[in-house]
């Protein structure tokens, strides 16, 4: 015998029980953070890392987030693109080279020294970095190039743009440290750390850091 359609009523209330089940599923969140990165002349940072991790009694999120998994540095033009990533703790590196040069990649840093030649077109391994910090990468053919990856056990971590700016959506709602890294940052000076409480609003975020003046290429790098 066929069983009689559900009325009106009864699709209602599982309509409103599957909106229930949904939101307790959901995660409560804040709008997110917007950072703004300065020198202390009051000069945008490009390049500028920051890291957000909970504070207190705020939970840890089960994972970081999926952008910090892996990265990629081309060579491109005899330069590093981009200068600076930044992955979590396990995450990796791949560097490819777009250049019609051979380049010869390495890193003498202690959380993660390797070396090895790229052809035109080849794509490496990738690298993976299980300690904390960053590590500086060079090439032994072309003094000029440099480039950064900065690892972080933070959940969450942007590169500033070019405005200085970076953007952090959907975060818990809870107390968190904000803390700013850049690859100029003078060697007296500890990266900036910021207290930030969320709720259900966008935070702003303003943070000044002292950094050296830009490198400046020596005659023969030109």
């Amino acid at each position: 015998m066929t069983s009689a359609a559900p009325g009106w009523s009864g699709m209602r209330r599982c309509g409103w029980l599957a909106a229930l089940v949904a939101m307790l599923a959901a995660p409560a969140h804040a709008a997110g953070i917007v950072t703004t990165v300065t020198d202390e002349a009051g000069r945008p940072l490009a390049d500028a890392v920051v890291s957000v991790m909970p504070d207190g009694a705020t939970p840890m999120p089960a994972s970081a987030s999926p952008s910090l998994a892996a990265a990629m540095i081309d060579q491109q033009g005899e330069m590093f693109v981009p200068d600076v990533v930044v992955i979590h703790t396990g995450g990796a590196v791949t560097f490819r080279n777009s250049d019609r040069t051979r380049h010869h990649v390495y890193s003498f840093s202690s959380i993660r020294p390797f070396e090895f030649v790229q052809n035109p077109n080849d794509v490496s391994s990738p690298v993976r970095f299980d300690t904390a910090g960053f590590a500086a990468i060079g090439c032994n053919i072309h003094d000029n190039m440099i480039a950064y990856v900065y690892v972080t056990t933070a959940p969450w971590a942007v590169v500033t743009d070019a405005a200085g700016h970076a953007r952090f959506a959907d975060l818990p709602a809870g107390n968190f440290i904000a803390t700013v890294w850049h690859p100029r940052l003078r060697p007296s000076a500890k990266p900036p750390a910021k207290a930030i409480t969320l709720a259900t609003q966008d935070t702003t975020l303003a943070v000044t850091i002292p950094v050296l003046p830009p490198r400046r290429l020596r005659s023969r790098e030109y």
